[in-house]
């Protein structure tokens, strides 16, 4: 490869390498305890097990409560909603006068809740009436989130079950 250019240098081949690598001071050995025998080994009592485990199961109780609490506000929201969607749809089937007070509030509010599903399909007119298509497949997309949202909060706080063979 490369030729050496200085053969005959006796002081290249005998560089000292103290400046390279200077020798490290040697460390005390840190002391590693004993292993302890089957005689020495510690022996908790059963009391403190019993009252860890109780501690952990106390907790997993209040887990489901706050599940189950979560699961009964997602029935009720989702009843509340599916009602006054319904009551809506009925207004506007027979034809409700839109300028009456409750009937307006009533669709002003639920025109919120709707309003994803709005340009989906036209809603066919009779006679006065309107037979409002999307305010049905909003209730039932609506009805399918919640009962989704239950569901998985149902397994959060179910045991789980053996597979069946």
């Amino acid at each position: 490869m490369y030729e050496n250019q200085y053969p005959n240098d006796p002081t290249l081949s005998t560089q000292s390498t103290d400046i390279i690598a200077p020798t490290m001071p040697d460390l005390p050995q840190k002391p590693v305890p004993p292993t302890p025998t089957g005689a020495e080994v510690p022996v908790y009592p059963a009391a403190d097990l019993e009252e860890s485990v109780e501690a952990q199961e106390e907790k997993a109780d209040y887990l489901k409560f706050i599940i189950g609490k979560v699961g009964d506000f997602l029935r009720w929201f989702a009843i509340v909603l599916e009602v006054t969607l319904g009551v809506r749809f009925f207004l506007k089937f027979i034809g409700a006068d839109p300028t009456n007070v409750f009937a307006a509030f009533l669709y002003a509010l639920t025109d919120i809740i709707l309003f994803p599903f709005s340009t989906i399909v036209h809603n066919p007119p009779i006679f006065r009436a309107v037979f409002e298509i999307t305010t049905l497949i909003g209730m039932g997309i609506y009805w399918l989130i919640f009962w989704l949202l239950r569901s998985f909060a149902r397994i959060l706080i179910s045991e789980p079950q053996e597979p069946v063979e």
